[in-house]
């Protein structure tokens, strides 16, 4: 059975605050180009660490002189799609762009809300894809390991209560496969 409650209490302080359109008064260009500063400060000017390894992003195609990882962390879904252009935003992710960084920091150094991290593996095609999920806030973030560099996928808000029980029961999965040392 999944249990969200734990004996201590997720404390939310430890990311950063939501980023609302709303405080660019609905102008969605300054939105968009205030997240993009932030994307190239935390994963191009800078390199977070994930399993001893730098993430790296997914430059092309470009939009617009935007990378094409910046799109993936702010937009629907919509690998079908077959004009890159086509990607719808998603509010819920484009609020939360600050706390991808946050959380891998937070994991990789052991510190603040890493405790709260739940961290698994899944095979997809060739690669090892870790999903990084802090249930307490339904954020999901998903890294995929190389040979010598992780490349950030994607992130996401997990709307909806079956979403974030299917992440839950994979993670649960994960445990109970591994050996103790």
């Amino acid at each position: 059975m999944i249990n969200l409650e734990t004996t201590e209490e997720f404390d939310k302080s430890l990311l950063p605050e939501i980023i609302e359109l709303g405080h660019f008064n609905g102008n969605w260009s300054k939105y968009e180009e205030y997240l993009y500063k932030i994307f190239l400060r935390d994963f191009v000017y800078s390199k977070p660490l994930f399993l001893a390894k730098q993430v790296q992003y997914r430059r092309n195609p470009e939009i617009e002189g935007k990378i094409q990882t910046f799109f993936h962390i702010t937009s629907v879904n919509t690998s079908s799609a077959k004009d890159p252009n086509d990607r719808e935003p998603d509010l819920r992710r484009c609020e939360r762009i600050e706390w991808i960084r946050v959380m891998i920091d937070h994991y990789y150094y052991n510190t603040g809300c890493c405790k709260y991290i739940k961290v698994w593996p899944e095979e997809w095609k060739n690669y090892v894809r870790w999903h990084l999920l802090l249930p307490e806030v339904r954020f999901l973030i998903v890294i995929e390991e190389r040979e010598t560099y992780n490349l950030l996928i994607t992130s996401f808000y997990l709307e909806r209560e079956h979403q974030l029980r299917k992440k839950l029961k994979k993670f649960e999965k994960y445990e109970k496969q591994k050996t103790p040392f």
